[in-house]
């Protein structure tokens, strides 16, 4: 399974950026950010399916890189969340990572770009970069 291999990858890459490390908080990229964490951060979450064929092993990926940000002031606030979603997409469409053996990246594209819009919270911007990445286990 090349779940761990693809979601290290991205997040080496993301944090590589370094317009986008300078304007995330805390860890930055998490996997599930612990309540109150400070913001703006990113949560990745990852889906797969399989990619193989008669004679090769794969994985097809959908990662959602969720983007969080609680603008200071009581007015809508998106640009910051914006400016981190349009960072994460210029970072990973058509990327070629490194991914740890013995996978390989094939592919990988930003197929989808939601937000940021107000979570039920009443506080929070959400804004979610859907990319789609094909993996080789070589």
């Amino acid at each position: 399974d090349a779940t761990y291999a693809i979601r290290a990858a991205i997040r080496t890459a993301l944090l590589a950026n370094t317009t986008l490390n300078s304007t995330l908080v805390g860890q930055k990229v998490v996997d599930l950010a612990p309540s109150g964490h400070a913001t703006p951060y990113i949560s990745l979450a990852t889906s797969s399916d399989d990619f193989s064929t008669s004679t090769e092993d794969g994985q097809e990926f959908e990662i959602d890189v969720n983007v969080w940000h609680q603008p200071s002031s009581q007015t809508p606030e998106s640009a910051t969340a914006r400016d981190i979603m349009a960072e994460v997409r210029k970072t990973l469409h058509t990327a070629v990572l490194s991914l740890a053996s013995p996978y390989n990246l094939v592919q990988m594209r930003v197929t989808n770009m939601i937000g940021p819009y107000r979570d039920p919270d009443g506080l929070t911007l959400h804004g979610i970069v859907t990319v789609r990445a094909l993996v080789d286990h070589s």
